[in-house]
């Protein structure tokens, strides 16, 4: 089993990590180049960029499917939708980091560019850890499928259980950021832009704030990806894209979270379906990838039409 662990990485070949380092990190390159002005993200740029991930994301599966197969390629694509619809409360929650360090507002918002690609770029990078490590363990035995179902199921109890308390957390005071401070001199101006000016600002702060809850959020969320998609240059892969694409998402998101309200619950559903399937897979039951990928993209469109079915009533 030790072997077989180490195997499933071994199979990686040079062609499949150049296929996709150098149309990812161009992406990352030409995205970075696009905002450093440090100007507010309007809708429309948003839009376009989320496009243009999505596309670049769906490109590199025609890829997967050109060096690896159609079966390789459905579980890419799965592992890609599955990220994404997890990273929905993550993104909600950024908003509320943001809310507590007082950048929610106009003149502050284009602040929040930065600090999301910050956060985004060491959350690329956790996850290559994390996914790394999954990887690894899952492969040791199937067994360990259920343990991740538990953590799954784990997850699908706190969210139902804090049923939209974290409206009435205050970030700023959360035990990283209070961490921060014990070490370090803090500056409590913001009008520098800066990270760092004669200390730590508040820009530095809800940073750390951010990379700490999403390192939570990505323990959480990795052995969903984990378990079903097993693969491990596939799941990284996958995983990445959709990280890469998480800031333009994020500025949809907040605009329209209350049109897509029923998603959360749509999430719920999916992972309760994943746990599930990961229980059966580590007893021998096999469901086809096209089919999983097929109840995963149902699952979502259901949250979407039910939300746009069924909106919220505007606050007067």
């Amino acid at each position: 089993m030790f072997q077989q662990a180490i195997d499933s990485f071994a199979n990686i070949t040079v062609v499949q990590i150049f296929g996709f380092l150098a149309p990812f990190l161009t992406a990352i390159w030409i995205d970075l180049r696009a905002h450093k002005s440090g100007e507010a993200v309007s809708m429309k740029d948003a839009a376009v960029w989320s496009v243009i991930w999505i596309v670049c994301s769906l490109a590199f599966a025609g890829f997967v499917f050109w060096n690896r197969g159609p079966e390789a390629a459905s579980l890419y694509v799965t592992g890609y939708v599955l990220e994404k619809a997890l990273a929905v409360d993550n993104l909600f929650a950024f908003f509320l980091i943001f809310k507590s360090f007082g950048l929610t507002t106009e003149q502050n918002q284009p602040l929040q560019h930065r600090i999301l690609y910050w956060g985004i770029i060491g959350a690329i990078l956790f996850r290559v850890v994390f996914l790394g490590t999954g990887a690894f363990i899952v492969n040791l035995s199937p067994y360990v499928l259920i343990l991740f179902a538990m953590i799954v199921l784990w997850t699908v109890f706190k969210m139902w259980k804090s049923g939209g308390d974290d409206d009435e957390v205050d970030y700023s005071k959360h035990w990283s950021v209070n961490l921060v401070r014990r070490f370090s001199t803090v500056n409590p101006s913001i009008s520098t832009g800066r990270f760092f000016s004669k200390g730590v600002t508040p820009l530095f702060l809800c940073l750390v704030c951010i990379e700490v809850c999403d390192v939570i959020f990505a323990f959480d969320s990795m052995p969903v990806i984990v378990a079903v998609v097993r693969d491990p240059y596939l799941m990284i892969t996958s995983s990445l894209w959709a990280a890469a694409g998480l800031r333009s998402l994020y500025f949809i998101l907040i605009a329209a979270q209350n049109k897509f309200w029923a998603l959360e619950k749509a999430v719920l559903f999916l992972l309760i379906f994943v746990s599930g399937k990961l229980i059966g897979s580590a007893f021998g039951f096999h469901l086809p990838n096209v089919i999983s990928l097929v109840i995963v993209a149902a699952i979502l469109g259901a949250g979407v039409i039910w939300s746009l079915a069924n909106p919220i009533p505007e606050e007067v």
